[in-house]
């Protein structure tokens, strides 16, 4: 699509952009690089004034060939107007819910929101099940005052007005497609890098979803550590099926190719589970050289795309693909690489990468000239807190794979949670992170955040964010071992709950990729091990086959880590609570277990499950 911009409105754009950053002509920002603004918002409009006919998104309507596009003039010019239009309601720091699905509705209104100074809460629709409840959660925490949505969820407002608790005033709600064209004179009144920009959810994969305080120039930060970290972008192309409303797919998928400039074709998180080829199809088609994914996503696709569906890809193209997890696994990048290398892939394009909500999202990656690092440790010195390096012949070999190295930009540190003293490398501890990516704290929670954001250490200035992620530094690259708070430890040896995971996974085919939970129990005098178990809807055990597998998953676990579990539970596929971006929650499992409310294999919810084979991942996305 092509978009024709009058020299007049260049003009326009040039005038709004002088009065919200301090750079008064943005033919400097051409000659001194972008690195002289301050805010995406000032990007934006220099990508517009620079490159107003380049194309800036495409969204692939049905996640395969119906499309719109929008170009860098037309969303500054739309976003410009939105904000313009939304002055009636003096949204200037006030905090508005976003409820839409991806497309190019939802980036049009989340830059009319950041023009117009009002701190954004990106959230997930209110669909399903899971949508409702961490909605509900996301509400009774923010007590947003504006909801800006479409007229499909606009239906749900009676539904989202009753989740909102304290008794404060229900929110506005507002329709940008019935709002008018707004004073027309009206100019931004700038915003500053110091300025709260958006609240920013954690997935709640060990407690209740918090939100994140990110200021404009946080944004800002993390798009310039990740364009340094990424190399170039010439004749890049991005392809993101992630989920914009959670931190990596609003990172990666949108505020990074506006700061590259690099055109990225999108997908909705709902059309890629429904069907993973929709994804690697894109890549294919537009020629997309950079997308990024979790952990369950790369498994999809191994298991679900048909020999003949690969025959037709070619993924020669790409040159990044970025894993992010915590840990990511060596299996899962293996299988991926071996599957699709009959259409072209390139093992050296996986890059495994690190970050957290807390941290806007990029803390560490494999670098764009670098390959990405593996190596096997010894499980037993692993589980005396050392990461020691054997050959992969030993018998307590463990592969792991690296993280890759610290964002530029930022400063980390390995620490003794127990002493708050640093450790040396090799030395497992608590991953600390220091610099410009780092929020400004929790909303409303002032204690936490105390706790969790302005932690110091001797002899080093400033503040570091803890991450209650568990890792090491081993030749500059981060090794990322576990969280903290699922750490296991039985007889004074820590038991990572992901290395138990996947030895189960791996121990017979009935068991569901990523569909497996290690926590641990305490039984009044001791920490016991606990096993949850997911089996695949295909498959049909009796009795008699459910305590075969229990015996295997413990001769499993017995001869690979010495310790058997004290329970095993085996449950239906969808059994399992997951975040939004897929990851198992733990410690809600561990709460159901003992709850006696997670569901079993063979009882009757199991029957009420959904026939859809995705149905899991789904939920996790909705």
């Amino acid at each position: 699509m092509n978009y024709s911009v009058p020299r007049a409105y260049l003009s326009d754009i040039n005038q709004a952009f002088s009065t919200h950053t301090s750079v008064d002509d943005l033919s400097l920002a051409g000659i001194l690089g972008i690195e002289c603004l301050s805010t995406v918002t000032e990007v934006l409009a220099y990508r517009a004034w620079a490159q107003p006919e380049a194309t800036a998104f495409i969204h692939l309507l049905d996640g395969e060939q119906e499309e719109a596009s929008i170009t860098y003039a037309e969303l500054w010019k739309r976003s410009q107007q939105l904000a313009a239009a939304l002055q009636i309601f003096e949204p200037r720091e006030k905090r508005v819910l976003m409820l839409f699905e991806t497309g190019i509705d939802y980036i049009v209104s989340l830059f009319g929101l950041l023009l117009a100074g009002a701190v954004a809460i990106p959230a997930f629709p209110p669909v399903g099940t899971r949508g409702l409840e961490r909605l509900a959660l996301i509400c009774a925490d923010a007590h947003p005052q504006i909801v800006l949505t479409g007229a499909r969820f606009m239906r749900s407002r009676e539904r989202v007005n009753a989740l909102l608790q304290g008794g404060l005033p229900e929110p506005q709600w507002v329709d940008p497609e019935q709002l008018g064209a707004g004073d027309s004179s009206w100019q931004a009144q700038g915003v500053t890098p110091g300025q709260l920009a958006l609240l920013q959810y954690t997935s709640g994969s060990t407690s209740a979803p918090k939100g994140v305080m990110l200021t404009h120039g946080n944004l800002f930060s993390n798009c310039r550590s990740a364009s340094q970290w990424m190399g170039a972008a010439k004749d890049r192309v991005g392809c993101s099926w992630l989920p914009p409303y959670h931190d990596m797919g609003l990172m990666g998928g949108i505020l990074q190719p506006i700061y590259d400039a690099f055109p990225t074709v999108l997908i909705s998180p709902g059309h890629f589970v429904q069907r993973p080829l929709r994804w690697l199809d894109a890549v294919s088609r537009y020629g997309a050289d950079v997308t990024i994914a979790p952990n369950f996503a790369f498994d999809l696709c191994v298991d679900n795309i048909t020999d003949e569906e690969l025959a037709a890809l070619d993924l020669s193209r790409l040159k990044a693909v970025y894993c992010g997890a915590e840990p990511v696994r060596p299996s899962t990048l293996e299988r991926f690489a071996k599957r699709f290398a009959a259409a072209g892939f390139n093992p050296a394009a996986l890059g495994p990468c690190y970050g957290l909500a807390e941290a806007t999202v990029l803390v560490s990656g494999k670098p764009h000239d670098e390959a990405a690092f593996s190596t096997q440790v010894d499980r037993q010195q692993l589980a005396t807190g050392t990461l020691a390096i054997v050959d992969a012949q030993d018998s307590f070999a463990l592969p792991l794979v690296s993280s890759g190295r610290v964002a530029p930009g930022l400063r980390l540190a390995i620490v003794d949670p127990a002493s708050l003293q640093p450790l040396a490398d090799g030395q497992i501890g608590e991953i600390w992170v220091q610099g410009g990516n780092v929020g400004a704290g929790y909303w409303g929670k002032e204690t936490l955040s105390e706790q969790v954001f302005r932690a110091t250490l001797p002899g080093i200035d400033g503040h570091f964010m803890r991450t209650g992620d568990l890792g090491t530094l081993y030749r500059g690259e981060l090794f990322v071992t576990g969280r903290l708070k699922d750490l296991i430890i039985i007889a004074g040896r820590n038991l990572y709950p992901q290395d138990l995971e996947l030895a189960v996974e791996s121990a017979d085919p009935r068991i569901r990729s990523n569909g497996c939970v290690a926590v641990g129990v305490d039984n009044g005098q001791q920490e016991q091990l606990a096993i949850v178990a997911e089996i695949k809807r295909s498959e049909k055990l009796d009795d008699a086959q459910q305590e075969q597998l229990r015996q295997l998953i413990t001769s499993t676990l017995v001869s690979q880590f010495g310790v058997a579990p004290a329970r095993i539970h085996l449950a239906p596929m969808g059994g399992i609570p997951l975040t939004t971006s897929g990851k198992v929650q733990r410690q809600a499992t561990r709460q159901a277990l003992l709850n006696d409310s997670l569901s079993r294999y063979g009882a009757g919810r199991a029957a009420a499950a959904s026939a859809h084979p995705l149905k899991t991942a789904t939920d996790a996305l909705s």
